[in-house]
């Protein structure tokens, strides 16, 4: 009823310890949705002399229209990196849920009927936030956790855990509820321990997912090592297991240096995208000075070392005259999934701090440079070094999620050229 068919051969081996965290957190959850709900009602009016039907269903509709906006702007903003990053926007739906909670429980102790429904509407777009991230990433998860081309079947036994979950939470909540009734200061404490609870449990779930394809952290992070292992000259594997110990526990919200903020939700070592980030697949209308653009003259100039006009499929602009310009890399319409590797793994060269492994230092590589490393370590060789040392330490370089735009442009060369 509960668990796939062919369990445990059907699933990924991080499957178990994920649904059992993940459970332990939808009880939290539905436990305090309960006192949040007997709060919402109260705020309306439930019980009061002088409260109509149609006030509090005003401010219900009030409350789902804006629940409502508020997941079209995210999914319209955020909707590509869902995939990408779903162990991160996956904390982050969680932990939007708990301050859409807390506001929703906090409302009715505002005397202001018109901030009491500021609250509400909130609340209901910081739940609405976790509805659409949570649901999305669920679907990328159970993606990964199938094993056997049994995604459905996976799915339709969370539906079943879901259940069991759900009514376990509806009784114990009701017991809560019933229990802390006229007692606020109770409400809140049950309400506060549960919620370090339910964090608890969902950090724990998502340490526990190993996820061998590639993002773009996880791109980084395998720069850095094979750079120190080249400064090192000693073989230090990043396995997927290693990997998931490393990755940051949110997503990269702020691209200009605030994450700190939120330590320690955030774990980059030192090897984030600098400035505005990398916009991979850009439209050529963004690139500055893209009127003057020679694509032949660009590939030409400086790199006779290699016959890029018949090779790259890219083009990496460096944002030079403003400091937070995003670094936008420029795909032709015949670029691969794994053109598209090889322009980020190039991009992140310019664009990350990541350590050299001709010298002691974590500065960017100039141009010149990195065109260097990529004839190094990808263009000279029959299976390029980077990809094959870490399709040996376990990683899936087939299937990446790189959250490229759809932008492709087209360029020709003739024999003159």
């Amino acid at each position: 009823m509960f668990l796939p068919e062919d369990y445990p051969r059907s699933v990924s081996d991080d499957y178990l310890p994920f649904q059992c965290w993940d459970t332990a957190q939808g009880l939290c959850s539905y436990v305090r949705g309960s006192l949040t709900t007997r709060a919402l009602l109260e705020g309306v009016g439930v019980g009061a002399a002088n409260a109509t039907a149609a006030s509090a269903a005003a401010q219900f509709i009030a409350r789902d229209i804006c629940g409502m906006l508020g997941g079209l702007v995210f999914t319209l903003a955020k909707g590509r990196q869902l995939d990408a990053e779903a162990k991160q926007w996956r904390l982050f739906a969680d932990l939007a849920n708990n301050v859409g909670m807390a506001m929703e429980l906090a409302a009715p102790l505002v005397d202001d009927g018109r901030y009491f429904l500021a609250l509400a509407c909130a609340g209901s777009i910081a739940r609405s936030l976790c509805g659409c991230a949570a649901g999305a990433t669920r679907a990328a998860l159970t993606q990964h956790f199938a094993r056997a081309q049994n995604a459905a079947d996976i799915a339709a036994k969370e539906a079943s855990q879901e259940t069991a979950v759900t009514l376990i939470g509806i009784a114990l909540g009701l017991a809560v509820t019933t229990l802390t009734d006229g007692k606020p200061r109770w409400q809140w404490a049950v309400f506060l321990v549960l919620t370090v609870l339910h964090m608890y449990c969902n950090v724990r779930a998502v340490r526990s997912l190993v996820i061998g394809s590639l993002n773009r952290e996880r791109v980084r992070l395998l720069l850095a090592r094979f750079e120190r292992n080249g400064i090192n000259r000693v073989e230090e594997p990043l396995t997927p297991e290693d990997c998931a110990k490393e990755e940051a526990l949110l997503p990269l919200m702020s691209p200009i240096g605030m994450n700190w903020m939120l330590w320690p939700w955030y774990r980059y070592r030192g090897v984030t995208e600098r400035g505005g980030g990398i916009h991979l697949g850009a439209p050529l209308h963004s690139v500055p000075h893209a009127d003057a653009f020679d694509p032949i003259h660009f590939e030409a100039v400086g790199h006779d070392f290699v016959p890029y006009s018949s090779i790259r499929k890219y083009v990496v602009f460096d944002p030079t005259e403003k400091k937070y310009w995003r670094s936008k890399v420029v795909l032709s319409v015949d670029a691969t999934a794994e053109t598209q590797l090889e322009a980020y793994v190039h991009a992140a060269l310019m664009h990350c701090n990541l350590p050299r492994s001709n010298m002691q230092t974590d500065k960017p590589y100039e141009d010149h440079e990195a065109d260097e490393w990529m004839v190094d370590n990808w263009f000279n060789s029959v299976t390029p070094k980077f990809i094959e040392t870490i399709e040996g330490w376990g990683w899936n370089t087939k299937d990446h999620k790189l959250a490229a735009d759809g932008w492709r442009v087209t360029w020709a060369t003739t024999k003159d050229d």
